[in-house]
């Protein structure tokens, strides 16, 4: 079988194709890329844990050469890694994330108060996509001017063109943009301190002495602008999809609000927002029959293995009921997301406020429109009627 996580079909509707995978080439090779791809829960499990075999150092694409690139935290190991999350951490702790909520309902509130029922909107475009931005610019210390500024560089800077695995021209320009300016930001911040995530990276030091240089925070910065706020525009995006699509679960989260938080576990599973993961080996891998040598490069389906039925009884089946003791939507082991308390905190509160102002709203059918990225799944356009 043929596995091209690239193309118009994959990017539609890739569980036909996850399942096929994972019944008939749970150890996948990629005839043109190259790569190697796990698609079955435990080995996704286990390889994450691995990281001596299965190693970050290459980055999180397939479609890049991993070579001379600066990832960050997405794309070391430890003991570095371990290092550098401790220090970046700081600026994620549970009680300053918690401090975040009023703030958070209030930025929702008001894109949503001009809404008004019967009429219709671009719900990303209203909500789903500012919010997480304007939230991570208030965390960061980015002035809030530059909000959108910020949010069209990075969602440009994954874009992908369909059936074409490398970045356009326009991607590339759009990640160069917002590392130059979240550079130019950083020097001023070292002589105007806040009470910011920029800030504490920039006085953050490691046992011992030293701290992370200007590249490191640039990088830093640079996978929260991206990966931070794409991810969670897309689970605020899916969730919005899925309950329009499931109506009856949907009213069951009307009358009792307090279970939304376990709703969004199961949102998670069934339409987790990163699909993939890269990897590269270094030692040779016998897995399911085949050989993965070392320095191969191994995409970790994460997607694929939220529905593994190995894992999860009837996996196709969207039931916000459903109670799990395992997953990787947040990754797992030492990459287990940073920033996974926000994204359920923004989610949780956008659909509090939403369905307590607008509980039987609509998809328009014309109005879904898919995101192309090599590992993000979600809609770049919802429009509902309300």
């Amino acid at each position: 079988m043929d596995f091209n996580p690239f193309s118009d079909e994959t990017q539609d509707d890739p569980y036909p194709i996850y399942r096929r995978l994972r019944d008939e080439a749970p150890c996948y090779r990629d005839r043109e890329l190259g790569f190697f791809a796990l698609s079955r829960f435990e080995d996704c499990w286990n390889a994450a844990l691995d990281w001596r075999t299965f190693s970050s150092s290459a980055g999180p694409s397939m479609e890049l050469s991993g070579e001379g690139e600066d990832f960050s935290l997405i794309g070391m190991d430890p003991p570095r890694h371990t290092t550098m999350r401790n220090l970046v951490s700081r600026g994620f702790t549970p009680r300053r994330i918690a401090a975040l909520e009023p703030a958070i309902r209030e930025l929702t509130r008001s894109y949503l108060e001009p809404l008004q029922e019967g009429s219709s909107c671009e719900f990303q475009e209203t909500l789903g996509a500012r919010l997480p931005m304007a939230v991570l610019c208030q965390l960061i210390g980015i002035p809030q001017e530059m909000s959108e500024a910020i949010c069209e560089w990075s969602n440009l800077s994954l874009h992908r063109e369909p059936g074409q695995a490398l970045p356009p021209p326009a991607a590339m320009e759009a990640d160069r943009n917002l590392r130059e300016y979240l550079n130019e930001l950083l020097q001023e911040r070292k002589h105007h301190r806040r009470e910011d995530v920029l800030s504490i990276l920039i006085d953050a030091e490691v046992d011992g002495g030293g701290g992370l240089s200007d590249d490191e925070i640039v990088a830093f910065l640079n996978l929260l602008a991206a990966a931070g706020n794409e991810t969670t525009t897309k689970l605020i995006g899916n969730a919005i999809v899925l309950l329009a699509q499931h109506t009856e679960q949907r009213a069951s989260l009307c009358e009792r609000p307090e279970n939304i938080s376990q709703a969004l576990e199961e949102i998670l599973r069934f339409e987790s927002p990163s699909q993939n993961t890269g990897r590269i080996t270094l030692r040779d891998v016998d897995l399911h029959g085949k050989r993965i040598p070392a320095g191969s490069r191994v995409m970790l389906i994460t997607g694929a293995a939220c529905r593994d039925e190995r894992e999860y009884p009837d996996p196709d089946r969207f039931d916000i009921t459903r109670t799990f003791e395992r997953s990787l939507f947040f990754g797992h082991g030492h990459h287990v997301c940073l920033g996974k308390s926000l994204a359920r905190l923004e989610a949780r509160v956008v659909l509090e406020e939403l369905l307590k102002r607008f509980p039987r709203y609509e998809l328009e059918p014309a109005g879904l429109e898919r995101t192309h990225q090599s590992h993000v799944r979600g809609f770049s356009k919802i429009t509902i009627s309300l």
